[in-house]
C-alpha cells in the first residue's frame, strides 16, 4: 500500500471517529445535565442548639439568574440592614453560583432563630424558609436537581417537625402585602405530589 493511501485512509478514519463524538456531543448541547443528587439531609440539618418548634415551610425563589447563600447574605446585611443576614433557613442553587441541586445551610437555621422572608413577622417566628436560586416568574422552572433537593429537605423538615402538607405554602399564598414569589412557573403540585409519593404508608 503507498504512504499517501494509507495516510487517507487514517484520516478518513480520524473524521469518521470525529464525526460520531460530535453527533453524541450534540444531542446534550443545551440539555440540563441530570444526576442523582445524593445528600445527607439528617446531616445537613443537625444543630447544637435548641430546635425550635417549626409547624410550617415556606417556599421561595431568589427572583435572580445566579446566586448563593453567601451573595444573599451580604445582600440581606448591606441593603437590607438585617443583622442575622440572610433571610432564609435554607438556599437550594442551580448551578450558578453554587451546585445544581446543592443545598446550603443559612445560619439562622444553625442558631434556630426566626426567619425573614415573609412580612408576616408572627409566621416568620414559625416557618422555615427555603429559597431556590432562579427566577420562575420568567420562563424558567426549577431544575430537576433543585426539585430532588428541595423534596428531600421538605420530606425530611416535614416529618421531623410534624409538619402537614398542608402548611407547606408558597410566598405568595402567605396573608401579607402580595407577591408572585416563587413565580407563576414553581411546580408546587409536583412538588406535593413527589411529598406524599414518598412518605412510608401507615398502617393500622
Amino acid at each position: 500500500m503507498k504512504i499517501v493511501e494509507r495516510h487517507v485512509i487514517i484520516f478518513s478514519i480520524a473524521m469518521y471517529v470525529t464525526a460520531i463524538g460530535l453527533l453524541i456531543y450534540l444531542q446534550f448541547i443545551g440539555k440540563e445535565r441530570q444526576f442523582t443528587v445524593a445528600i445527607d439531609i439528617e446531616k445537613l440539618c443537625k444543630v447544637d442548639v435548641d430546635e425550635n418548634e417549626w409547624e410550617y415551610v415556606v417556599l421561595h425563589h431568589s427572583a435572580t439568574d445566579e446566586g448563593n447563600a453567601i451573595r444573599f447574605d451580604k445582600y440581606h446585611r448591606e441593603k437590607r440592614k438585617w443583622p442575622e443576614g440572610l433571610a432564609y433557613h435554607f438556599v437550594i442553587g442551580n448551578g450558578s453560583g453554587s451546585g445544581n441541586g446543592e443545598i446550603e445551610v443559612g445560619d439562622r437555621w444553625k442558631k434556630q432563630i426566626y426567619g425573614a422572608h415573609t412580612a408576616n413577622m408572627d409566621l416568620n417566628q414559625i416557618a422555615i424558609g427555603i429559597c431556590l436560586v432562579g427566577n420562575f416568574e420568567e420562563e424558567n422552572e426549577p431544575t430537576n436537581n433543585q426539585l430532588e433537593s428541595l423534596t428531600s429537605l421538605v420530606n425530611y423538615v416535614s416529618k421531623r417537625y410534624k409538619i402537614s402538607e398542608s402548611n407547606v405554602i408558597m410566598h405568595n399564598q402567605v396573608n401579607q402585602k402580595g407577591t408572585a414569589c416563587p413565580g407563576k412557573n414553581f411546580p408546587y403540585e409536583q412538588l406535593i405530589d413527589r411529598v406524599t409519593r414518598s412518605e412510608p404508608e401507615r398502617t393500622l
